[in-house]
């Protein structure tokens, strides 16, 4: 193989015994590993690997932690630090008494196999006193040099519209020390479900649509509690209802929309990724929409989609490594697939994608739900390749069928980083 090639590392199927049965076909799958040892997440699970996937232990999101609210929802995302030796494990609780509850947990990235967890809890009113019965979800985080960034949606309770995108900025320093937590935020009440890049360094940049264009680019640096922003014109896209039938002819895309799940910086680019929906024969099913931006002029570089005539793609969720390069995790289904996971790299030689499938699905979705997002993470600390996160039904289309996975990718030329890992 030559260097530019992917290359899969190693593909890690979890059991029902790994997730105790808690997955969905609305997966929401998250990954963060310090080394040998990888914490996954789910709806509706956790579990931890101490030997590189070689051996599981299934922790509920339900009762690891002290419950509050109505108890455990859902919308989990993890992330680690390796410049502080962080684990984040991030949980929304159900709606009760007109709130709710986004929970930081918080533990030293070298000690997965105890459950020594510390956390704060943020309710609307305690960001805000005026965000009254409003409560939190759709949330995701995101690293800089010294915070960390968690963003969500905030409806109101009464009717479930949509109020405010809100981004909290926390320090590290004060989360590694489990020390009072003085934070900022920042919120937008004109651009929904806002997306923050990964790879971020003293600046953090985070995205969102002003309808099917322009997008709407902030950027927040880390010396100042002011966030800028401006409008970036780029090739109009389609949002509405997706479909990309399967040969069963269920659409596997019933829920699926046009927010940014994936962004990224490195190497001079910002880049964001969204699902769009297909224009006319140009792109005749739903495609994924990529826009990177140089990072100092903020203007378009390029656009280049994912996508094929034949089957739609959905679902990305993007990562840099240490030299800037960018992976990609993502689904693509219809025609004669069913949903299956991808994986994949940006080749700025070649200047394409190069996609592999790590796993092809074997139905649809009985009642035809799935998403709402996937997990990709620069592996730590080797730094170079990637951990995806994703699932596939196997054997029948309900929840019971979800076979969620851990990919571990790169480059071929990185194979010795990776392997490293999985023969320490």
């Amino acid at each position: 193989m030559a260097d530019n090639d992917l290359s899969i590392f190693q593909n890690i199927g979890l059991s029902d015994i790994d997730t105790s049965g808690q997955t969905s076909t609305v997966g929401e799958p998250s990954v963060a590993n310090n080394g040998r040892e990888i914490f996954v997440t789910g709806n509706w699970y956790a579990t931890r690997s101490l030997d590189n996937g070689g051996s599981w232990e299934f922790l509920s999101p339900y009762n690891t932690l002290p419950s509050v609210d109505g108890g455990f929802c859902c919308d989990q995302t993890v992330l680690y630090d390796p410049s502080r030796n962080l684990l984040f494990w991030l949980l929304q609780y159900v709606k009760q008494n007109n709130t709710n509850t986004l929970r930081v947990a918080v533990k030293s990235g070298s000690a997965a196999g105890n459950n020594n967890w510390y956390w704060w809890d943020f309710q609307p009113t305690s960001v805000n006193a005026a965000w009254s019965n409003e409560w939190f979800d759709y949330n995701h985080a995101a690293l800089s040099n010294n915070y960390l960034y968690v963003a969500s949606n905030v409806f109101r309770t009464t009717d479930d519209m949509w109020t405010r995108s809100v981004v909290l900025r926390l320090p590290l320093d004060a989360l590694a020390n489990g020390t009072a937590l003085n934070y900022n935020y920042f919120q937008s009440t004109e651009n929904f479900s806002l997306r923050c890049v990964q790879g971020a360094r003293d600046v953090m940049y985070f995205g969102g649509h002003n309808n099917q264009s322009p997008i709407r680019l902030y950027s927040w640096p880390e010396n100042n509690t002011r966030v800028s922003q401006q409008d970036v014109n780029i090739s109009r896209w389609n949002d509405g209802q997706y479909s990309a039938p399967s040969s069963d002819g269920k659409n596997w895309l019933g829920r699926c929309d046009g927010r940014m799940t994936g962004g990224w910086v490195g190497n001079g680019t910002i880049g964001f990724a969204w699902s769009a929906n297909r224009i006319d024969t140009s792109r005749p099913l739903p495609y994924v929409k990529v826009v990177r931006l140089n990072e100092q002029s903020k203007a378009v570089i390029d656009e280049p989609d994912i996508w094929n005539p034949n089957f739609g793609y959905a679902y990305p969720d993007i990562s840099p490594n240490d030299r800037g390069d960018v992976g990609i995790s993502l689904f693509r289904g219809g025609g004669s697939f069913f949903p299956s996971h991808v994986i994949g790299v940006w080749d700025d030689a070649s200047r394409q994608w190069k996609l592999q499938i790590a796993k092809s699905g074997t139905n649809s979705p009985t009642d035809g739900k799935w998403g709402d997002y996937l997990g990709c993470r620069r592996h730590a600390p080797n730094g170079l390749t990637w951990l995806a996160a994703g699932y596939t039904l196997q054997g029948g289309g309900d929840r019971s069928n979800i076979e969620p996975r851990v990919v571990h990718f790169g480059f071929e030329r990185d194979r010795g980083a990776a392997l490293r890992w999985q023969n320490a």
